[in-house]
């Protein structure tokens, strides 16, 4: 066990070290010269205060004789007080040779981590569509993006094994079970879910650490079926089946859905509903209208629900498309993905109360951070929300989905 001198030694090499590598990642250059990571303590009791501590004459002579070591490994270089007898009175500590004095404490020099997590990472993302640079980015300046620091880097790698694997695996035809796939990748059930935050950044979600980023991906715990409500004359297209809808609702899982036909009428609104509770609430509604279809979205749609969403555009070729979630951040990235499947189907779709300007400021409301109002807006700008994004603007706040009652009469507008 070290003496207490040795281990205040220790301290201060390491503390030049850090403060090497804060000048090392201002600069963002990993491979840095003999001057620029070279620093230097003066024997201060406000710089080297764990020397200036050491009361004990035995514990100030274990210092110097560990700071030997040091030395003689030409690691850090020492000036000593001219008035005192050689060793007597520390006078400057510099830092000579980083990787020297990181050897001798058992450490990896910082920027050198940031290096290798760096090479790592690229070596992995060779060949994918995700962007890394904001990652590189920041490493190579001392960060953590993400909540990610370089020394954790397994975390982003881990992360981009599990995407491009959902992706290789087809995910938007079946979801898959996440615990399964997080066993056959990493022999743990449970490492996809210690993900989420990491993966969410890699997806663009950068403040997200939301269970609901699996979905994205098609990796779900329990799959979610696709619940549709309509008329009675509406009949889903099921392998060479015709199943009719009952009231108030019917499940059937997305993959297994290829289509929804209504005999002599048509569906003119289809309208989507991101919470299960408010699903209900407008499922067992007794007046809706025949020309009205309501689509549960179990939250974040996986891609296989999102597969399934196109088949009936593409069946129903509805005139309008609606969607109803909740006022918050999440609530508009769903809406934001069911709109790109929309698009993909050639339409648009509207937004169905949730503008903000509509609502009061209450206990049970809470407003958005900038980040979030950010991620709103350009989500508004992108799908031509218009009045969203003037209600966002006028009265910035969240709202749940749940507290909000179901009007039919206000959807065919």
């Amino acid at each position: 066990m070290a003496s207490k001198g040795a281990e205040a030694c220790n301290k201060t090499i390491n503390r030049l070290i850090q403060r090497a590598a804060r000048r090392v990642f201002t600069e963002g250059n990993l491979s840095p010269t003999a001057e620029q990571s070279s620093v230097s303590f003066p024997a201060t009791s406000s710089s080297l205060s764990e020397y200036f501590q050491l009361e004990r004459f035995a514990d100030r002579e274990d210092y110097h004789a560990r700071l030997q070591f040091f030395i003689r490994a030409r690691a850090v270089r020492a000036d000593w007080d001219r008035h005192s007898s050689e060793q007597g009175q520390l006078a400057r500590l510099t830092l000579s040779d980083p990787a020297a004095a990181a050897e001798l404490l058992g450490i990896d020099l910082p920027w050198v981590v940031a290096a290798t997590a760096i090479e790592h990472l690229e070596q992995v993302a060779e060949g994918s569509n995700i962007s890394i640079d904001l990652i590189i980015d920041g490493w190579k300046h001392g960060r953590a993006p993400g909540g990610v620091s370089a020394n954790k880097a397994s975390q982003f790698i881990d992360s981009m094994h599990v995407i491009e694997t959902a992706y290789q695996l087809g995910a938007s035809q079946k979801d898959l079970l996440l615990r399964r796939v997080s066993t056959e990748l990493f022999g743990d059930s449970k490492r996809i879910e210690s993900l989420a935050r990491p993966i969410a950044y890699l997806l663009g979600e950068f403040d997200g650490a939301d269970d609901n980023v699996f979905s994205h991906l098609g990796l779900v715990k329990h799959p979610q079926p696709m619940l549709l409500s309509g008329a009675a004359t509406c009949r889903v297209h099921v392998g060479d089946g015709l199943i009719p809808l009952l009231k108030p609702y019917i499940g059937l899982r997305p993959d297994k859905i290829e289509g929804l036909s209504v005999g002599s009428g048509k569906i003119k609104y289809l309208l989507t509903i991101e919470n299960l509770a408010s699903f209900n609430e407008a499922a067992e509604y007794c007046d809706n209208p025949d020309d009205l279809l309501l689509v549960y979205v179990a939250g974040n749609p996986t891609p296989s629900w999102l597969e399934a969403y196109r088949r009936l555009l593409i069946s129903l070729k509805p005139t309008k498309l609606m969607h109803w979630g909740d006022i918050d951040v999440g609530g508009f990235r769903i809406a934001g993905r069911i709109a790109g499947s929309a698009m993909d189907a050639g339409y648009s779709l509207n937004l169905w109360k949730m503008n903000a300007a509509e609502f009061s400021s209450n206990s049970q409301n809470n407003a958005p951070s900038r980040e979030q109002l950010t991620q709103i807006v350009q989500l508004c700008e992108k799908y031509g929300w218009v009045q969203e994004l003037s209600g966002f603007k006028e009265n910035p706040i969240f709202q749940e989905q749940e507290l909000i009652e179901w009007m039919p009469q206000k959807v065919m507008v």
